[in-house]
């Protein structure tokens, strides 16, 4: 077990938040699809916000873990992301599916460069990677690339992408970081739209996947937040008048 599946557990299961001061810097930050945590004390108090869970490792790629979470009787998956520094964690990303409802914060009216309703921009032929993206990692980056931002639905086909999709006809998928493990391979992943209200959508999202002996790949999970795409649908817009 990584440290940072063992880290889940102990601060999840057994509220060992001690363990904070010596596991991140004082600069960590903690992001997922409903706020950005900055600073190793907000960190602190958003797990003893969370309460006492329990937890069980699904997938351990040491820098990312896939995970069920249970809390009396409601069960939801979880992928955690962490990079860190000097041997700390500097930044991590979880990704949550509690599937529960929740109001979004309110948002500024759309504007008028806001493409709601005209359709996606063409895709390029190759996914645009960051830097470091690993090689092993790239085939199954470009034929997602091809399914989610070309439409080649023939490629992949699932209704997760369906819902997104028809929802934001302008969906564009960015790829942000990829591990490799074995025949394992986890991709982290954002998506950017505008919904036909115009409101600005944004997610994150990520996904495991095995690589096969026919040099195809098999997608084992795909994780978002649905509750926060719900909740970005229809989130309140600023009225500037009443202020």
């Amino acid at each position: 077990m990584s440290k940072l599946a063992e880290l889940e557990i102990a601060l999840r299961c057994r509220l060992e938040y001690a363990r904070l001061a010596t596991t991140h810097t004082q600069r960590s930050t903690l992001e997922d699809n409903w706020e950005l945590v900055k600073g190793r004390e907000q960190i602190l108090a958003h797990w003893v916000a969370q309460g006492q869970q329990e937890a069980a490792i699904r997938a351990d790629l040491g820098e990312m873990i896939a995970f069920t979470v249970s809390q009396d009787e409601h069960h939801w998956p979880g992928h955690r992301w962490v990079s860190r520094e000097e041997g700390r964690i500097l930044r991590e990303i979880v990704i949550e599916d509690r599937g529960v409802e929740r109001e979004a914060q309110a948002d500024h009216p759309p504007l008028g460069e806001l493409r709601a309703g005209m359709g996606q921009l063409p895709a390029g032929a190759t996914a645009i990677l960051p830097a470091g993206f690993p090689e092993a990692a790239r085939p199954l980056a470009n034929r997602l690339h091809a399914a989610w931002n070309g439409r080649a639905f023939d490629l992949y086909s699932a209704d997760w992408l369906s819902l997104i999709v028809t929802a934001l006809p302008d969906a564009t998928f960015y790829f942000e970081r990829a591990l490799v493990a074995e025949d394992q391979i986890a991709i982290l992943w954002r998506v950017f739209g505008h919904h036909a209200s115009g409101r600005r959508i944004r997610l994150i999202g990520s996904g495991l996947f095995r690589s096969a002996l026919d040099g195809q790949f098999r997608c084992d999970e795909i994780v978002f937040d649905q509750a926060a795409f719900r909740a970005q649908l229809k989130k309140p817009i600023i009225d500037y008048s009443k202020s």
